[in-house]
C-alpha cells in the first residue's frame, strides 16, 4: 500500500506491485511456478497489481484534496468556500426582447422563441402587452454557456400564445458563460485571497496574477540581510523573486512597482528599466522537457485508439488541460506549475485511466539529459512540460 510520510503520500508503481506479488508466489509455491504474462497465475498477478495500484492512486488523490492546489471538483469548492469564495455558476444569455400582438394579450413566464441559429429562449417574466399591442421584456437562452445573440437574431415565436405574434431583439444579448472550471477558480481565489494581503509578497503575486495574459506566478521573499538560495536559485538580500508564465514585461514590471515597497529589491534574470527607479528584476521559467517511455501489453479491451488515448492523456496530464468524460472524471489536473517536480509515480494516474492493457515498464527522462530517473526535479525558475507529443513513447509488447 501506499506510504504516507512527513512529506506526503508516495504510492507504489505498479511494476512495484508485480515484483512483490510474484515473490510472494514463489515463496508460497516454489521458485519454479509459471508465472508468465500468459500463465493463470501470471494474469491474476497481473490483475491484482493493477486494482493495488488503482487504490494508490486514490489515495494520491485524496491526499491532495486537502491542499488547495491540488483539490480540485467539490474538495476544492468546499476548501474556497470556508473563506466565502464561490464557484461561479453556468449563465444564460440574456437579450431585451420587442414583443408584439393584440393589445392586452398576456404572455406567460417560459415562453419560448427561437433565434436564427436555432438557440431557444424563454421569457423571464409574465409580460402583457400594452394598449399598442407592444411590450419589452427579458429573455433568457434555456441553455447556459457563451450563446452568442446578434441584434435582430431573435425572431421566431416557437409557443404558441393567442395574440402573441413577434418578437425581435434591437440590441444583441449579454453573453452567458460556462461553469467557471477548476483551473479558474483556483486562480481567482489566490487572487482574492491575495488582492488586499498585508504581505509585501502576497501582493505582488494578486497584482501580477491580474495582468493579462499571465497564467501562473510563483514567488518567495528574501528578508535578511544575505542572498539565499531557494531551489538552486540565489535571492539577493532584502529581495522578492517572481517567476512569472505570459504577459508583457512592461505591465507586469508595472503591477510589481505598484504593489511592492520602497525598500524591496527585485531579483530575476529578466530586467525591466524603470525611470527614475531601479530597473524591475523578474523571471521567467525555463522549461525542462521530459521524455516517457510506457511498455505496455494491450489485451482485448484495449481501445482501437488506445495508443493514441496514452499519448494524449500523458500529455495534457503534465501539460494542462486533462479532464476526463463523465464516468471517467475521478481527476482533474492544470498540469505541472513552476518549480513543481515530477514523481514517476504520478504518471500512472492518466495511463490507468485507458483501460485493457498492463503496464511492465515506465521510463521517465529529461531529454537534455538522458537516464531514468525516479522524479524530475525543477529549480524555482523551472516548469516540466512537454516540448510535443512526440517525447512520449507507448511500446506495445
Amino acid at each position: 500500500m501506499a506510504e504516507i510520510t512527513d512529506s506526503g503520500v508516495i504510492p507504489k508503481t505498479l511494476t512495484e506491485y508485480q515484483t512483490d506479488l510474484r515473490a510472494a508466489f514463489q515463496a508460497a509455491f516454489g521458485a519454479d511456478i509459471d508465472l508468465g504474462p500468459k500463465s493463470p497465475q501470471g494474469q491474476f498477478i497481473d490483475i491484482l497489481a493493477l486494482s493495488l495500484s488503482q487504490n494508490d492512486d486514490s489515495i494520491v488523490s485524496m491526499a491532495g484534496a486537502i491542499r488547495i492546489f491540488s483539490a480540485f471538483g467539490s474538495q476544492l469548492e468546499g476548501l474556497a468556500s470556508l473563506l466565502g469564495i464561490n464557484k461561479r455558476a453556468a449563465e444564460s444569455t440574456i437579450v431585451s426582447a420587442d414583443l408584439g400582438g393584440t393589445p392586452g394579450t398576456i404572455i406567460p413566464a417560459g415562453s419560448r422563441a427561437k433565434s436564427a441559429a436555432g438557440d431557444m429562449f424563454e421569457l423571464d417574466e409574465e409580460t402583457q402587452l400594452d394598449l399598442s399591442g407592444t411590450a419589452s421584456a427579458s429573455m433568457s437562452a434555456v441553455e447556459t454557456g457563451p450563446i452568442e445573440l446578434g441584434a435582430g437574431e431573435l425572431t421566431s415565436v416557437v409557443d404558441v400564445i393567442p395574440g402573441w405574434e413577434t418578437v425581435n431583439n434591437p440590441a444583441a444579448g449579454v453573453t452567458g458563460r460556462d461553469v467557471e472550471s477548476d483551473s479558474e477558480y483556483r486562480q481567482r481565489y489566490f487572487i482574492e485571497l491575495f488582492r488586499n494581503a498585508l504581505s509585501v509578497l502576497d501582493s505582488i503575486i494578486a497584482a501580477v496574477s491580474e495582468v493579462e495574459s499571465v497564467s501562473e506566478v510563483r514567488g518567495e521573499e528574501n528578508d535578511t540581510g544575505s542572498p539565499i538560495i531557494v531551489q538552486n536559485v540565489t535571492i539577493d538580500a532584502h529581495s522578492v523573486a517572481l517567476v512569472v508564465e505570459g504577459g508583457l514585461d512592461e505591465d507586469i514590471k508595472d503591477a510589481i512597482r505598484l504593489k511592492k515597497t520602497g525598500g524591496t529589491g527585485t531579483t530575476g534574470t529578466t530586467s525591466v528599466p524603470d525611470p527614475p527607479h531601479q530597473d524591475i528584476n523578474f523571471f521567467r521559467p525555463s522549461y525542462i522537457n521530459p521524455e516517457v517511455t510506457v511498455t505496455t501489453a494491450p489485451g482485448p479491451n484495449f481501445p482501437p485508439d488506445g495508443v493514441s488515448l496514452l499519448k494524449n492523456r500523458i500529455f495534457e496530464y503534465v501539460n494542462g488541460g486533462l479532464d476526463l468524460e463523465a464516468g471517467q472524471n475521478y481527476f482533474e489536473t492544470d498540469g505541472m506549475t513552476i518549480s513543481e517536480d515530477l514523481a514517476k509515480s504520478r504518471l500512472y494516474t492518466p495511463i490507468n485511466s485507458v483501460s485493457g492493457h498492463i503496464v511492465s515498464s515506465l521510463m521517465l527522462e529529461d531529454k537534455a539529459s538522458p537516464g531514468d530517473v525516479a522524479i524530475l526535479t525543477a529549480n524555482l525558475d523551472e516548469k516540466i512540460k512537454f516540448d510535443s507529443l512526440d517525447d512520449i513513447n507507448i511500446v506495445l509488447v
